[in-house]
């Protein structure tokens, strides 16, 4: 941004012509951070990260690839510039309409080796506490085929921490299982994280908690003292958030 001179030569009447400042140029280009964008899908949430090209994170249920074609294009994004679907879990409602995507974008879809059978079989193993909560809500126990899912063969399987530059997004998968043994959460560069089910909470703007569903949940708080060595500043989750890191890490930063 150019200021004014504050102490310009020359002044009006001194007989002298008055020299204007000299422009300032651009020694380097602007650098932006990724953007981030929510996408709202009924009872779960997907992600874009935004960056070099665009991740998309998680895909909803079958059938809602129409709906995050038309965020995208409401955003002015194309099809062919997703370079990446990443699924953050084996769980039909996450992965659900990854192979319509990936015809549609030609994109390839990653998702951790430890839940890549789920989702080939398109089958929900996802297991629930014993708790008054769950009773109430009509939850059980065991796993079983979704209803209107159907399996979904991986392209990438992701094994450990992960650099997605090849992929042109500033950022990186860290896995975090707890809410499943596969589970994976992704920070992107400028300190926000997206934890896929890691966290959630009861309802809209309701405080991070752990989730009902999880398969291991002292993992899942190791999980979450590991994502919050990495200090991130703003946390999404699938269902709930954003958070800022404080607050997740003044609830889960001592363990609880």
């Amino acid at each position: 941004m150019r200021t004014a001179d504050p102490d310009p030569k020359g002044s009006a009447g001194s007989g002298q012509a008055t020299r204007a400042p000299a422009r300032k140029t651009e020694s380097a280009a602007v650098r932006y951070l990724p953007t981030v964008i929510p996408l709202p899908l009924g009872p779960t949430t997907a992600f874009i990260v935004r960056d070099h090209s665009v991740l998309l994170i998680d895909t909803g249920n079958p059938g809602d690839e129409t709906t995050i074609l038309a965020a995208m294009r409401k955003a002015g994004i194309r099809p062919d510039e997703i370079s990446l679907i990443l699924v953050t879990h084996g769980h039909p409602g996450n992965y659900g309409s990854a192979d319509a995507l990936r015809e549609l974008t030609g994109a390839p879809v990653a998702v951790h080796e430890a839940d890549a059978g789920a989702m080939r079989l398109g089958f929900d193993r996802l297991r629930f506490p014993a708790g008054i909560i769950p009773r109430l809500m009509g939850f059980a126990g065991g796993g079983k085929t979704a209803p209107g899912s159907s399996g979904v063969e991986p392209d990438i399987v992701v094994r450990g921490i992960a650099d997605l530059a090849a992929f042109g997004v500033r950022g990186r998968i860290v896995p975090t299982p707890g809410h499943t043994s596969g589970s994976i959460s992704v920070l992107v560069a400028g300190g926000t994280a997206i934890v896929g089910d890691l966290l959630s909470a009861l309802f809209p703007g309701g405080r991070p908690r752990l989730p009902f569903r999880m398969d291991d949940p002292a993992a899942a708080r190791r999980s979450l003292r590991t994502l919050l060595a990495f200090g991130p500043e703003r946390v999404y989750g699938a269902h709930g958030g954003p958070w800022p890191g404080t607050e997740v890490l003044r609830r889960f930063g001592n363990g609880r």
